[in-house]
């Protein structure tokens, strides 16, 4: 839907009307024109550029010399009047800025050139809690000077929080439709589900100490970003690692598959010493990876769905003559799509096409293909809805039934608290505390934040 409204796709049947008009979106640019601002999960600011080049992009003052200082001063004036000036250094670099305030960047770059409709694609997805309230508290804002959002969550919470009407999607098709206050978190997760979503219960013997060790890190160090973290990992159980964001949790699995080099510590694999220089040599010595940004460092944008899910089992298996039959990694995709429910069910079909959900599902299925005795997943249900979330869950418990070990970074209190054996906290890099998998929300985010003790 949103990709219709911003112009993707001119073949689209039905009708959309503007201030009572009806008008065809048949590109990006007359989307635009039509006052229309689809701001994406996957970020379209230009890293490498400050926050001014960013909101003036592609409508720089000036028909042939660069003015930086006008360019700045256009930019600031053009924020002052959507209430957002103050909000953002303008010469700063948007790659140094937050998630958060990268998302404030993308909106503020919509509004001055004049959006009368919103659309937010999953826009609280790569947020901290007090980055969620900041962007809650700016759509108030922008909804009072007369824009109209679309906001679209998978976080069921939010929705009922910050939305005045609902419309729930299931496969394309709206199934409800209504005031906000006509709904709770129960019917809209049925609604959106289809059924009622069981929440699988942690195993009796979850992290027990006799486990077989499979990797143990000993005073690991990465610069200032890791220090002297030492943890172990034991067949059959999920070791959850919580922190806020900044505080060492995705350099830890960077130094852990070797896609970031330790300045210190050392590495066991079966109580052997390891040292992998490339993420390809952990997967041969049995440790995958699934990163947290699936469109720029996991999923290959330009492949199929079959070429992602078979290229960790193409980057561990020792081929002979190096040479495999294309019949074999076709048939292998179309099991693994099978397997783990990727819907459409068309392994050929270039994974971008996907829904952000079943792209997270071809990039967590790619690890298990791969059948890594360690899998370590940075954000494994961000952007997904509360079925596919409960269905990679099940993916993750499966693997652990069959004597692996999973290493869970989540923002998701409650995927920790409910997913994960064994939970640690990272502050600053170091491990500040081991705290019993029972332990509730509140009492883990005290711990993230302020270092309390829990008893």
């Amino acid at each position: 839907m949103a990709r219709i409204l911003a112009g993707g796709y001119p073949d689209y049947g039905g009708q959309v009307e503007i201030d009572g008009s009806r008008v065809h979106l048949a590109t990006p640019r007359g989307a635009r024109q039509q006052g229309i601002a689809v701001i994406y999960q996957e970020f379209s600011l230009v890293p490498q550029m400050s926050v001014a080049e960013n909101v003036m992009l592609g409508d720089e003052p000036g028909r042939f010399l660069h003015n930086p200082s006008q360019l700045r001063e256009r930019a600031g004036r053009l924020l002052e009047e959507i209430a957002m000036g103050g909000e953002f250094r303008l010469d700063a670099i948007v790659g140094s800025l937050s998630a958060g305030d990268q998302q404030r960047v993308e909106i503020a770059k919509a509004l001055v050139r004049r959006a009368k409709v919103l659309v937010l694609d999953e826009p609280t997805a790569r947020l901290t809690g007090a980055e969620r309230e900041r962007l809650s508290m700016l759509m108030y804002r922008i909804a009072e000077r007369g824009t109209g959002l679309i906001f679209i969550s998978h976080f069921l919470e939010e929705v009922i929080e910050v939305t005045t009407q609902v419309t729930v999607l299931r496969d394309g098709t709206v199934v409800a439709k209504g005031p906000t206050s006509s709904f709770d978190l129960d019917s809209l997760s049925i609604a959106l589900v289809g059924r009622q979503v069981a929440h699988e219960a942690r195993p009796s013997n979850a992290g027990a100490p006799e486990g077989t060790e499979l990797l143990r890190a000993t005073d690991l160090t990465g610069g200032r970003q890791v220090r002297d973290v030492s943890l172990v990992l034991r067949a059959g159980e999920i070791l959850g690692v919580a922190g806020l964001v900044g505080s060492g949790r995705s350099t830890l699995a960077r130094l852990l598959v070797g896609a970031q080099q330790p300045t210190a510590g050392n590495l066991e694999m079966r109580g052997k010493p390891v040292r992998f220089r490339n993420p390809r040599r952990a997967l041969r010595t049995g440790v995958a990876f699934v990163p947290e940004d699936r469109r720029t460092e996991g999923l290959v944008t330009s492949g199929s769905a079959a070429d992602n899910l078979v290229l960790m089992w193409l980057a561990k298996a020792r081929l002979r003559f190096g040479l495999v039959k294309p019949s074999d990694l076709q048939r292998r995709a179309r099991e693994a799509v099978d397997e783990f429910n990727v819907r459409p069910a068309d392994a050929r079909r270039r994974v971008v096409t996907f829904s952000g959900g079943n792209q997270q599902k071809v990039l967590i299925a790619r690890g298990v293909v791969a059948q890594p005795d360690v899998l370590i997943v940075d954000q494994p249900t961000a952007g997904t809805d509360v079925g596919t979330k409960a269905e990679i869950h099940h993916i993750l418990r499966s693997l652990v039934a069959e004597g692996k070990a999973v290493l869970v970074i989540s923002d998701d209190m409650d995927e920790l608290t409910t997913l994960c054996d064994r939970l640690i906290v990272l502050q600053r890099g170091k491990v500040i505390a081991e705290p019993p998998p029972d332990i509730s929300n509140q009492e883990l985010i005290e711990l993230m934040t302020v270092g309390a003790s829990v008893a």
